[in-house]
């Protein structure tokens, strides 16, 4: 059955040849050596020994196989191409070959592209979303940090206030302090006063009192009531 449709792909191929036999005629002048062509994308194409259909078909080259054409002759070049890690040369007709890589390979090269550009926008996305989580998550932090600030500056203030109520006290005790010490002063300098007073009316009322005495001595003395006789000295 493979030869079968091997032998199917070379007479369809064959045909084309016939049917065309301009366009053979443009592509060899649109090659150029040591430059990558592709193999068409139509069908498979018969690599050969020489450049005719009469030699033998060394293998068949997949559609939109890149390729590098080494030389030319009558509708015919000789390629070099990689399949199966291996370097295959041998001739190609030129109608099969086209300087533009086939339409399914740009599709397919589009498609891949595609598929990496939707796999890095997803890629993108999800990061996105994290560092958007991670945003507000950032956000949420910053706000409650923004309010234990606002917190700690009003006990600052309040701590403030009550150090410099507290330093105002500890002024005003000091004052206060001090006029009691000036009044204790005062106090035991009028006790002093008051008790040099109590000696001295003491001393005032010990002298009036020994003046009073005297007096009334001297009173007694000057001014002697007579004593009266008894009837006993009348007899």
């Amino acid at each position: 059955m493979p030869k079968f449709n091997n032998f199917k792909r070379t007479i369809t191929f064959s045909a084309l040849l016939a049917l065309t036999p301009s366009l053979s005629v443009t592509s060899a002048f649109a090659q150029t050596q040591g430059f990558t062509h592709y193999i068409s994308d139509q069908i498979e194409v018969p690599m050969r020994r020489g450049a005719g259909s009469e030699f033998r078909i060394e293998r068949m080259i997949p559609t939109g196989t890149p390729i590098k054409i080494l030389e030319t002759s009558d509708g015919w070049s000789r390629v070099e191409l990689r399949l199966n890690n291996r370097i295959w040369t041998g001739w190609v007709h030129q109608i099969a070959i086209q300087n533009e890589p086939p339409a399914r390979l740009v599709v397919e090269e589009q498609t891949e592209r595609l598929k990496k550009v939707e796999s890095r926008l997803k890629t993108l996305q999800a990061e996105h979303t994290n560092l958007q989580t991670a945003f507000d998550q950032r956000s949420a932090e910053l706000e409650q940090i923004k309010q234990e600030k606002f917190e700690v500056d009003k006990q600052l203030e309040y701590i403030q206030q009550v150090s410099g109520n507290s330093l105002e006290l500890e002024e005003q005790n000091q004052a206060m302090r001090q006029k009691v010490a000036e009044l204790e002063t005062q106090n035991v300098i009028l006790r002093e006063q008051i008790a040099q007073s109590e000696d001295t009316i003491k001393r005032q009322w010990f002298l009036t009192g020994a003046g009073v005495l005297l007096l009334g001595l001297l009173i007694g003395r000057f001014f002697k009531i007579p004593s009266r006789r008894s009837s006993w000295d009348k007899i």
